[in-house]
């Protein structure tokens, strides 16, 4: 054990110029203390603390035997029983390792808190209460990043319950209303984000409540905002259920409606997020979402037919059909312009479809709609059950 990882830290082999040897080395490495690290403790813990207390890293190599050793310490630290007495330092020591920029090193620190909390949850206020703290208040952007990951790892070792007992919700609210400075707002959509990722459907109530947090992070004036708001409505949108659509749904279609511009640009940003739901939840809904997406592509705001044209494109990007995906393009052109829809219906009458056409493919070939926009400019003016002057039909 200790002349491998001599060979892996002291020797460099967690640093080799090939990341595919890399990502080797610390396989092996993480394989071998999770089989073996309960009996050789005290030398690996030895080992890596002297390394981590070390100068900082000079070079790239150095950098990358550093993030590694963070996350074979993690590894080593999960052998630890709630009663020994090296717990504490371990996980001021891991908590300090989250500010690291690296995000490989912050989920892996993140996933060896859970089970660390879960042995030890003495510690468990006084970490969620130095993480949210450090999510809001953190000067650095890694560190806020990092502290989200923390907090995740805490709430995933407790339990769901844990947002309730550290009160996790109310105070990422409080963040977002921050509005003499932006760190503690973006903090909160990188919370909103990881949650969603690590606890999945079972943040599903607060992702729903969180609704009009993204909303109003969508229309924030700063870019890193809107950014990480974009990112968290991604995550969300993909671990939401079939009921949790049906009931975010309601809420941004009546967004779509509102006067204020705002508001109207936000809801339809969400509801371009959708297009990451899972493949089932997104079939039921694109029949509802393309046209009301569509009708506000001629909004009197230049800003909300900008977004209603980018989610329509998100959509676009997510259709599985090769044949109706060769056409996204033209039908978007055509729900932009009505007078290139002739274009679009030539275009579809010339595809031969040989795959599948699933719900999400149809619901954006839409049509409906195009049948109703080519009746609009028969040359014989007629409905489509009429027939045209010369007696053909239309």
């Amino acid at each position: 054990m200790v002349p491998f990882f001599n060979f892996l830290v002291q020797e460099g082999a967690l640093g080799d110029r090939s990341a595919e040897v890399r990502h080797g080395m610390l396989d092996a490495g993480s394989a071998i203390i999770d089989f073996h690290g309960s009996t050789h403790l005290a030398n690996l813990i030895t080992m890596f603390e002297t390394h981590l207390a070390g100068p900082p890293p000079t070079s790239e190599a150095a950098d990358f035997i550093h993030e590694a050793v963070v996350i074979l310490f993690g590894r080593v630290a999960r052998h630890l029983k709630s009663s020994d007495a090296r717990l504490p330092k371990i996980l001021e020591r891991l908590v300090e390792s989250l500010k690291t920029p690296s995000e490989l090193v912050q989920y892996t620190v993140a996933d060896c808190l859970a089970p660390l909390v879960k042995v030890s949850r003495f510690f468990a206020p006084q970490l969620a209460n130095q993480l949210l703290d450090e999510l809001t208040n953190a000067p650095k952007y890694a560190a806020r990043r990092g502290a989200a990951y923390g907090l995740t790892g805490v709430v995933k070792g407790i339990g769901i319950s844990a947002m309730t007992q550290f009160d996790v919700f109310r105070r990422i609210k409080n963040a977002t209303e921050d509005k003499k400075q932006y760190e503690p707002r973006q903090g909160a959509m990188f919370a909103l984000e990881t949650l969603s990722s690590t606890l999945e459907r079972l943040f599903e109530p607060y992702a729903i409540h969180a609704l009009p947090l993204l909303l109003a992070a969508f229309g924030d004036s700063i870019p890193d905002v809107r950014e990480a708001a974009t990112e968290a409505a991604r995550v969300i949108m993909k671990n939401m259920s079939g009921y949790g659509v049906k009931l975010i749904l309601p809420s941004l279609l009546s967004g779509l409606d509102e006067k204020q511009w705002r508001t109207k640009k936000g809801s339809i940003e969400l509801m371009g997020m959708m297009a990451y739901c899972a493949p089932r939840q997104l079939s039921h809904s694109l029949p509802i979402i393309i046209p009301r997406l569509t009708g506000v592509l001629t909004d009197s705001h230049a800003q909300v037919r900008a977004a209603a044209n980018k989610s329509l494109k998100q959509f676009g990007e997510v259709i599985s059909n090769p044949e109706v995906q060769a056409l996204v393009p033209v039908f978007l052109k055509a729900m932009v312009d009505p007078a290139k829809t002739p274009n679009a219906l030539s275009a579809l009458l010339k595809t031969s479809f040989v795959h599948y056409i699933d719900h999400s493919s149809l619901a954006l070939v839409s049509i409906r709609e195009v049948i109703g926009v080519v009746c609009s400019v028969c040359p014989s003016g007629h409905s489509h059950s009429g027939t045209g002057s010369e007696g053909t039909q239309c």
